[in-house]
């Protein structure tokens, strides 16, 4: 023993870290013992113990060990708090990029609470409010027959669209925007296209004047009450959107906006029930008095 010296047991226990890693700070020129002896065991003087102490405490404020080694080797203050100020900016980068990550999973985890939802009321029209939403369309070629080999690149066209204007992805959702002027023709999907929804906040990065939207491809969806049906089938068939469309003229409602048609389930989840996408059809309505 030497005395008034400290083992390496002893140091490590004083600092609730391991022998290891005081070996390891030994190897690399951090944190050197006072004295080896002759059989080789470490001992440290009490004087060292600021040294440890700071280095365990800049570790914690999460400094890597070459930067620890710089800042601890050549003490300077002016040094020391420029290094934690370009720290607290990182964190805070860091911050911000978790709270929009964390929105963008609550988001996707909202949009399959939807599907759910309207898995449960499959075919069963129903009446709900929406707050308003920005999607960015892109409409289906017309020189292209109707099917998935037109529809899966029309919608990847609307999201690398949205993703050079606002740098997000689509996690609230896409689908079909079909034309109110065409809700009642012969043709309801004439015009029609892919859309995906912008998560919430991306609008600001947006113009804000309706007609610049426009040019760039931008469809709101208006804060409003909004007939719903939920069913299985593709967004380009007819027969979903004429059956929403006689419920509505059914009941004496009156479009007042393009229909959406939001795909829940895609091709991702086919099995040996359904081979068909899960949809739900959203169609702002004016509610008679």
């Amino acid at each position: 023993m030497q005395t008034g010296m400290y083992a390496i047991s002893e140091m490590a226990s004083l600092f609730n870290v391991s022998r290891q890693t005081l070996i390891y700070y030994d190897k690399i020129g951090l944190f050197k013992p006072a004295v080896v002896n002759e059989k080789g065991y470490r001992f440290y003087s009490p004087t060292q113990i600021p040294l440890m102490r700071l280095i365990c405490m800049l570790r914690d404020l999460g400094l890597e060990l070459d930067e620890i080694d710089r800042l601890t080797s050549t003490f300077d203050i002016g040094e020391m708090t420029e290094h934690l100020r370009l720290r607290v900016q990182a964190l805070d980068e860091q911050i911000a990029g978790l709270k929009a990550e964390r929105a963008s999973v609550r988001e996707r985890l909202s949009f399959y609470d939807e599907a759910v939802y309207w898995r449960e009321r499959e075919g069963k029209p129903e009446l709900k409010q929406f707050e308003r939403r920005y999607v960015v369309f892109e409409e289906f070629p017309a020189d292209i027959e109707r099917g998935r080999s037109m529809l899966h690149p029309t919608l990847m066209r609307a999201i690398l669209r949205m993703r050079t204007l606002t740098g997000t992805r689509p996690m609230r959702g896409w689908g079909a925007m079909l034309r109110r002027e065409a809700l009642h023709s012969d043709d309801p999907i004439a015009g029609a296209g892919s859309f995906a929804v912008l998560p919430r906040g991306a609008e600001e990065l947006l113009p804000s004047d309706a007609a610049e939207l426009a040019e760039i491809g931008i469809e709101v969806l208006p804060e409003s009450t909004y007939l719903c049906m939920s069913r299985w089938g593709m967004p380009y068939e007819p027969e979903g959107i004429r059956a929403i469309v006689a419920c509505m003229d059914k009941h004496a409602l009156q479009p007042i906006g393009n229909a959406f048609d939001f795909c829940y389930l895609d091709t991702t989840s086919y099995d040996e029930s359904h081979q068909e996408d899960f949809c739900c059809i959203q169609i702002p309505v004016a509610l008679q008095m």
